[in-house]
Formats: structure tokens, C-alpha cells, sequence
């Protein structure tokens, strides 16, 4: 710990062990061939004990605040797996990568722990040595100091069960569950208020529904064409419309450079309306027509284009999946072509 009695040090070193594990892990296990319920039972086993080691203690003291959190060292390695598993860059949004695996924050493990190891300092005999700095931390509370007792109170409070707990003394084993469902139903809601006003995920807010992890990324076998998708659902791709904030250019100006409608370049245009992909697109619309449920085969319907990317049909999900990949190897193409007629 630090001089001054805060833990920066040590959740510095935890978090350099926990990524030096994962590297190690990826070194020797392509984690893209894993079914996301395999990939994230590794993590929880074998990286998330290192991340989570001593946080009993050190967790009292971390910033309980979900914006925050995501700064620190522990949560970092936490959406690094997530982003590396996904297959998408490190400017892909924190929410959507943890939402896509339907993965809450560290935070709220490491509050449960905490809150559990209280049950068990309630449980010691008053002779115990921990129960006594216990006593002596709550006595702090009393005299105003910063204190552990002081803090896991402060806890409480930011999730408004102070209410329902007025001191640590009275958790017990069986208000764990409860407290735990308070922390996760508190990220929900700050999930869906970051989902609803982020520009960036302005797509992704019409196709993610619930918190959990994608039945897609279980269907698609081929790696690269599951990232794909993955980065077409989170906007972390080469369209216009994502690349086009890294340059300062207005959001209505990230035109579309493959065809002449003078339509920004976003995921909906390439889904439905861009002239380039006009045959890959019909192809596609007709190999639909025995897997939708509607009679609609229009993808020009907006309604129609939100269902077939929220679906759960095995035999959509793989077309769709062929679909864009198809479309993203054919701007590529068309661009580079461009790009050497221009010299």
C-alpha cells in the first residue's frame, strides 16, 4: 500500500500479474475459436482471482462510481478480455463489450465479496484481532476519520441501501443475494442511460435488448467472420460514420464514398440502401425469405432490418454474418481500387 494508506500501488501490481496471465493464456489458446460461456469461464478462474485477490479490503477504498470504475487498473484488464475475445479495437465502447457478453463491471464482484467478508467479521469473537480493528474502524466512523467501516457505509448509501441497512453489523449471510441484485439492477440502469445517449452506439441501442451474452457469438463458427459482425453491431468499423468523429468531420458530412446518394455512411445504409452492394444485397433478401416469420421481404423497411439483426434464427444469423462480411471485403476492394486509379 501507499504511504498514505490507499491501495494504488496494489491494484497497479494486481492488474500488470492479471495481464501478464492473460497474455500468457492467449499465447497458448486461440480464444476466438472458444464459445463465449467457455472464453468467460477461463477469465472468471484463472485471471479474475489474480484481479480480485485482497479486494475484501481494497475494495472499500475504490471509486464506487460506474463512470470511474472503468478507469481504474482491475476494470481495464477486465474489458480487455472482453474487447480481445470479441475481436474489436481498443477505442470500442466500454458498455457495449461487457453488454455484448453480458458481463457486469468487476465492481459489483468485489462488492459482494466485501460485503461478505463484513458477515464474516460479525461472526468473529470480540477477541479476534480483525473483529478488533473492526471495532476500531467503526470507532474512526464516530470521530469522523476515514475509516474501512466508514467506507463500506459510504457504499451503501451511493446504492441507496442504507435504508434497508442502517449499520454493517446487521449484514448477514442472507442479505448478500439481495445486495447483489441492488449493485447489478444500479449498472442496468446506468447501462441503459449511457446506451440511450451515446452518439457512438446510436445502432447498437435499436438491436441490444437485454443484458446478456449473444446467442451469435455461440452460431458463427468462422472467426473472422463473427468479429465482423461484432464490430458492425458496436460501430467499432471503417465505416464513415465511425471513422469520420476521429477526423472532426460533422456527423452528417461522413458521407458515403462507394455510391453517389449522398447518404452518410452509417450501418444502416449499408444494410439497406447502398447502390455497391446492390446484388450481395438481393442475394441475401432472398435466402431470408424462408426464415423470416413475416412476409416482408423488403430490407428497405427499417423495422424489417432491426428484426433481422436482433434475431435469434441460426440460419439468419449465419447469413446475415456472410452478408456483411461480404459487404466490408467489397469496400475494401472498391476503395482500394479507387485509391490507385487516383495516382
Amino acid at each position: 500500500m501507499n504511504n498514505n494508506g490507499n491501495f494504488t500501488l496494489a491494484l497497479k501490481q494486481l492488474s500488470e500479474k492479471a495481464l501478464h496471465a492473460l497474455y500468457s493464456m492467449r499465447r497458448r489458446l486461440n480464444i476466438h475459436h472458444l464459445n463465449p460461456k467457455s472464453a468467460i469461464k477461463i477469465f472468471d478462474r484463472i485471471i479474475s482471482p489474480i484481479l480480485l485477490y485482497n479486494s475484501e479490503v481494497w475494495g472499500a477504498y475504490v471509486k464506487y462510481d460506474f463512470n470511474n470504475w472503468d478507469k481504474l487498473p482491475i476494470e481495464k484488464v477486465h474489458l480487455r478480455f472482453c474487447k480481445l475475445y470479441l475481436g474489436v479495437g481498443k477505442k470500442a465502447s466500454n458498455i457495449a463489450s461487457r453488454g455484448e457478453l453480458g458481463k457486469f463491471p468487476l465492481i459489483i464482484n468485489i462488492f459482494k465479496r466485501l460485503f461478505k467478508y463484513i458477515t464474516h467479521l460479525n461472526s468473529l469473537s470480540e477477541t479476534a484481532i480483525a473483529k478488533q480493528a473492526f471495532l476500531i474502524s467503526k470507532d474512526l466512523l464516530t470521530k469522523q476519520n476515514t475509516s474501512y467501516y466508514g467506507k463500506a457505509m459510504d457504499i451503501l448509501k451511493a446504492f441507496n441501501l442504507n435504508t434497508e441497512i442502517t449499520d454493517l453489523e446487521s449484514i448477514t449471510t442472507e442479505l448478500i443475494q439481495p445486495i447483489t441484485k441492488r449493485l447489478k439492477e444500479s449498472y442496468l440502469t446506468f447501462w441503459k442511460h449511457k446506451l440511450e445517449n451515446s452518439s457512438k452506439l446510436t445502432f447498437y441501442s435499436t438491436i441490444k435488448i437485454d443484458y446478456e451474452v449473444e446467442k451469435y457469438l455461440s452460431i458463427i463458427k468462422d472467426s473472422n467472420k463473427r468479429k465482423t459482425l461484432t464490430r458492425f453491431r458496436l460501430s467499432n468499423h471503417s465505416l464513415q460514420i465511425e471513422t469520420g468523429r476521429y477526423h472532426n468531420i460533422a456527423r452528417e458530412e461522413r458521407l458515403c464514398n462507394l455510391c453517389h446518394s449522398g447518404e452518410v455512411e452509417n450501418e444502416s445504409h449499408l444494410l439497406l440502401t447502398c447502390e455497391a452492394y446492390g446484388d450481395t444485397r438481393v442475394n441475401f433478401i432472398n435466402s431470408l425469405k424462408n426464415d423470416l416469420t413475416t412476409t416482408e421481404t423488403n430490407l428497405n423497411e427499417p423495422t424489417l432490418s432491426v428484426d433481422i439483426m436482433k434475431s435469434t434464427a441460426s440460419n439468419t444469423i449465419l447469413k446475415l454474418s456472410k452478408f456483411i462480411f461480404s459487404c466490408f471485403e467489397k469496400r475494401l476492394k472498391q476503395l482500394e481500387a479507387g485509391n490507385a486509379g487516383s495516382h
